[in-house]
């Protein structure tokens, strides 16, 4: 009987053994991956200043890039005309605690048959869901300082729109975009940066959450683990006392 009952012991020791590995080695892997997303949020940041040291480019300076070369970051000044009715609402966005849309806009530059994709910034929810912000665009000539975002465009996307729109989108698709207007869109978009207006507040940042912030997250994962080991020694110490 007691041969028995000490195996049982030794089965839940090296149970618990095990559990307290698998959870230290996630925790260890979740601090490192912290600290490999703050490494790179840190490169990401270096080389948007790198990047705005040079100034606001021109619309022209920025088409002349080479087409391969990143633009992400890139402070642009544009000047030129919103294309009327056509706009649309990026759905499930934040600002100050209060839901809203982000609004869209086609623009095109001076004397350029370009059209880019413009992010003007949040605008506010109505109450009801059924309900849409009413949206007036400027018909004579507007300028505004924008940035520059390329790649990885797409946002949350709800399961299904409960209340189906043309104008109300779930994520951004330029190709999409692009054949729904019937407009030529470049292969990058602006946001629109400075100050709120009666047309949209301007809220993107290139980067939301901070390297130190992932440090951060990192020392708390590390400190997850150490408690872990600590809380497991603990209590096979005090389990081999009473035992004895």
């Amino acid at each position: 009987m007691q041969l028995i009952l000490w195996h049982k012991q030794e089965l839940s020791s090296i149970i618990t053994l095990c559990m307290v590995a698998v959870v230290v080695l996630v925790c260890v892997r979740l601090g490192f991956w912290q600290l490999q997303r703050a490494e790179q949020k840190q490169q990401q940041l270096t080389a948007i200043e790198k990047l705005q040291t040079q100034g606001v480019m021109s619309w022209q300076q920025l088409t002349n890039l080479p087409s391969n070369w990143n633009k992400a970051g890139v402070l642009v000044e544009l000047t030129g005309v919103f294309i009327q009715d056509q706009y649309w609402l990026l759905d499930n966005q934040v600002y100050n605690g209060q839901v809203g849309y982000d609004l869209l806009v086609l623009f095109k530059p001076a004397d350029d048959s370009h059209t880019i994709l413009v992010n003007l910034g949040w605008v506010k929810a109505p109450l009801s869901r059924s309900e849409l912000p009413k949206i007036k665009l400027p018909t004579k000539r507007f300028t505004l300082i924008a940035q520059i975002k390329e790649n990885n465009l797409s946002g949350f996307t709800l399961e299904r729109e409960a209340v189906p729109s043309n104008i109300r989108i779930q994520n951004i698709d330029l190709n999409k975009l692009s054949q729904t207007s019937q407009q030529k869109l470049v292969n990058y978009m602006a946001y629109r940066q400075g100050e709120g207006d009666e047309l949209a507040t301007p809220h993107y940042k290139a980067v939301v959450m901070s390297p130190q912030k992932h440090h951060a997250y990192a020392v708390q994962w590390f400190l997850i683990a150490i408690a872990c080991v600590f809380v497991a020694v603990f209590a096979s110490k005090k389990r081999t006392h009473n035992e004895k």
